[in-house]
Protein backbone atom coordinates (compact mmCIF):
# COMPACT_ATOMS: atom_id res chain seq x y z
CA UNK A 1 0.00 0.00 0.00
CA UNK A 2 2.85 2.39 0.79
CA UNK A 3 4.46 1.66 -2.60
CA UNK A 4 1.28 2.60 -4.52
CA UNK A 5 0.90 5.81 -2.51
CA UNK A 6 4.56 6.71 -3.11
CA UNK A 7 4.22 6.09 -6.87
CA UNK A 8 1.14 8.33 -7.05
CA UNK A 9 2.95 11.09 -5.14
CA UNK A 10 5.99 10.82 -7.46
CA UNK A 11 3.75 11.00 -10.54
CA UNK A 12 1.86 14.02 -9.22
CA UNK A 13 5.12 15.74 -8.29
CA UNK A 14 6.57 15.16 -11.76
CA UNK A 15 3.47 16.61 -13.41
CA UNK A 16 3.47 19.64 -11.10
CA UNK A 17 7.08 20.38 -11.97
CA UNK A 18 6.47 19.98 -15.72
CA UNK A 19 8.71 16.94 -15.96
CA UNK A 20 7.77 14.51 -18.69
CA UNK A 21 7.06 11.04 -17.57
CA UNK A 22 9.19 8.40 -19.23
CA UNK A 23 6.29 6.39 -20.63
CA UNK A 24 3.63 7.85 -22.91
CA UNK A 25 2.75 8.69 -26.49
CA UNK A 26 2.62 11.98 -28.36
CA UNK A 27 0.00 12.86 -30.92
CA UNK A 28 0.39 15.66 -33.50
CA UNK A 29 -2.63 17.99 -33.56
CA UNK A 30 -3.55 20.46 -36.32
CA UNK A 31 -6.44 22.48 -37.68
CA UNK A 32 -7.22 23.82 -41.15
CA UNK A 33 -8.56 27.22 -42.20
CA UNK A 34 -10.10 27.45 -45.64
CA UNK A 35 -10.38 30.56 -47.75
CA UNK A 36 -13.72 32.27 -48.29
CA UNK A 37 -14.71 34.04 -51.50
CA UNK A 38 -13.92 37.37 -53.12
CA UNK A 39 -17.10 38.80 -54.64
CA UNK A 40 -18.70 41.98 -55.97
CA UNK A 41 -22.35 42.99 -56.04
CA UNK A 42 -24.11 45.83 -57.83
CA UNK A 43 -27.75 46.75 -58.46
CA UNK A 44 -29.55 44.39 -60.81
CA UNK A 45 -32.58 46.65 -61.33
CA UNK A 46 -32.50 49.23 -64.11
CA UNK A 47 -31.18 52.70 -63.29
CA UNK A 48 -32.27 55.95 -64.97
CA UNK A 49 -29.85 58.80 -65.52
CA UNK A 50 -32.80 61.11 -66.11
CA UNK A 51 -34.54 62.82 -69.02
CA UNK A 52 -33.66 65.88 -71.04
CA UNK A 53 -34.70 67.54 -74.30
CA UNK A 54 -32.67 66.77 -77.44
CA UNK A 55 -30.38 69.68 -78.24
CA UNK A 56 -28.11 71.20 -80.86
CA UNK A 57 -25.30 71.27 -78.26
CA UNK A 58 -23.73 68.39 -76.38
CA UNK A 59 -24.55 67.89 -72.71
CA UNK A 60 -23.79 65.53 -69.86
CA UNK A 61 -26.29 63.41 -67.96
CA UNK A 62 -25.38 61.90 -64.60
CA UNK A 63 -26.91 59.69 -61.94
CA UNK A 64 -26.17 57.18 -59.22
CA UNK A 65 -25.64 53.56 -60.19
CA UNK A 66 -26.58 52.45 -56.66
CA UNK A 67 -24.59 50.58 -54.03
CA UNK A 68 -21.62 48.52 -55.22
CA UNK A 69 -19.89 46.27 -52.68
CA UNK A 70 -16.74 44.15 -52.66
CA UNK A 71 -16.68 41.42 -50.04
CA UNK A 72 -13.29 39.83 -49.33
CA UNK A 73 -13.83 36.76 -47.16
CA UNK A 74 -10.49 35.14 -48.06
CA UNK A 75 -8.73 36.10 -44.80
CA UNK A 76 -5.06 36.90 -44.38
CA UNK A 77 -3.25 39.55 -46.40
CA UNK A 78 -4.95 40.04 -49.77
CA UNK A 79 -5.36 42.57 -52.56
CA UNK A 80 -8.10 43.03 -55.13
CA UNK A 81 -9.06 45.23 -58.06
CA UNK A 82 -12.66 46.07 -58.95
CA UNK A 83 -13.28 46.89 -62.62
CA UNK A 84 -16.15 47.95 -64.88
CA UNK A 85 -17.00 47.97 -68.57
CA UNK A 86 -19.95 49.55 -70.36
CA UNK A 87 -21.69 48.82 -73.60
CA UNK A 88 -22.66 51.74 -75.83
CA UNK A 89 -25.93 53.54 -74.98
CA UNK A 90 -28.10 52.32 -77.84
CA UNK A 91 -31.40 53.90 -78.96
CA UNK A 92 -34.22 52.13 -80.81
CA UNK A 93 -32.87 53.70 -84.04
CA UNK A 94 -30.01 55.99 -84.96
CA UNK A 95 -26.42 56.12 -83.75
CA UNK A 96 -25.41 54.82 -80.32
CA UNK A 97 -23.67 56.94 -77.70
CA UNK A 98 -20.33 55.10 -77.30
CA UNK A 99 -18.92 53.75 -74.03
CA UNK A 100 -15.99 56.13 -74.55
CA UNK A 101 -18.43 58.90 -73.48
CA UNK A 102 -19.21 57.14 -70.15
CA UNK A 103 -17.48 58.19 -66.90
CA UNK A 104 -17.45 56.41 -63.52
CA UNK A 105 -16.73 58.16 -60.22
CA UNK A 106 -16.89 55.94 -57.12
CA UNK A 107 -17.40 58.74 -54.61
CA UNK A 108 -16.95 58.10 -50.87
CA UNK A 109 -15.99 54.56 -49.85
CA UNK A 110 -17.25 52.94 -46.64
CA UNK A 111 -15.10 50.09 -45.34
CA UNK A 112 -15.68 47.40 -42.77
CA UNK A 113 -12.72 45.45 -41.48
CA UNK A 114 -9.02 45.94 -42.12
CA UNK A 115 -9.05 47.19 -45.73
CA UNK A 116 -7.71 50.25 -47.51
CA UNK A 117 -9.84 50.89 -50.61
CA UNK A 118 -8.63 53.42 -53.17
CA UNK A 119 -11.03 54.68 -55.87
CA UNK A 120 -9.98 55.53 -59.43
CA UNK A 121 -12.08 57.95 -61.51
CA UNK A 122 -12.44 56.73 -65.08
CA UNK A 123 -13.61 58.75 -68.10
CA UNK A 124 -13.85 55.99 -70.73
CA UNK A 125 -15.58 52.65 -70.13
CA UNK A 126 -14.85 51.19 -73.57
CA UNK A 127 -12.79 48.32 -72.15
CA UNK A 128 -12.50 46.71 -68.72
CA UNK A 129 -11.01 49.43 -66.51
CA UNK A 130 -10.04 49.42 -62.81
CA UNK A 131 -12.23 51.66 -60.65
CA UNK A 132 -11.14 50.58 -57.13
CA UNK A 133 -8.21 48.78 -55.54
CA UNK A 134 -8.15 47.20 -52.12
CA UNK A 135 -5.47 45.97 -49.74
CA UNK A 136 -6.70 43.96 -46.78
CA UNK A 137 -5.21 42.20 -43.79
CA UNK A 138 -8.33 40.17 -42.99
CA UNK A 139 -12.03 39.66 -43.67
CA UNK A 140 -13.41 42.95 -45.03
CA UNK A 141 -15.89 44.79 -47.24
CA UNK A 142 -15.84 48.06 -49.16
CA UNK A 143 -19.00 49.78 -50.45
CA UNK A 144 -19.61 52.86 -52.58
CA UNK A 145 -22.33 54.47 -54.68
CA UNK A 146 -20.77 55.52 -58.00
CA UNK A 147 -21.94 58.34 -60.22
CA UNK A 148 -22.27 57.43 -63.88
CA UNK A 149 -22.00 60.29 -66.39
CA UNK A 150 -22.60 60.16 -70.13
CA UNK A 151 -21.77 62.84 -72.67
CA UNK A 152 -24.76 63.21 -75.00
CA UNK A 153 -23.56 64.50 -78.37
CA UNK A 154 -25.40 67.33 -80.14
CA UNK A 155 -28.30 66.52 -82.44
CA UNK A 156 -28.86 62.94 -81.22
CA UNK A 157 -32.32 61.57 -81.99
CA UNK A 158 -34.91 61.44 -79.20
CA UNK A 159 -35.44 58.00 -77.66
CA UNK A 160 -34.53 55.79 -74.74
CA UNK A 161 -30.82 54.95 -74.81
CA UNK A 162 -29.84 51.83 -72.89
CA UNK A 163 -26.54 50.29 -71.90
CA UNK A 164 -25.20 47.64 -69.53
CA UNK A 165 -22.45 48.38 -67.03
CA UNK A 166 -20.76 45.22 -65.77
CA UNK A 167 -18.74 45.17 -62.53
CA UNK A 168 -16.10 42.54 -61.70
CA UNK A 169 -13.43 41.92 -59.06
CA UNK A 170 -10.23 39.89 -59.11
Amino acid sequence: MVRKFTLVLMTMSALALGIALPSGASTPVAFTLTSGALSISSPSAGVSLGTQIASTTSSTMSGSLGIVAVSDQRGGTTTWTASVISTAFTPPSGPADPASNVSYSAGPVVVSGPVVATPVTVTDLTGVVPIMTGASSGISTATWSPTISIVVPANYAPGVYTATITSSVA
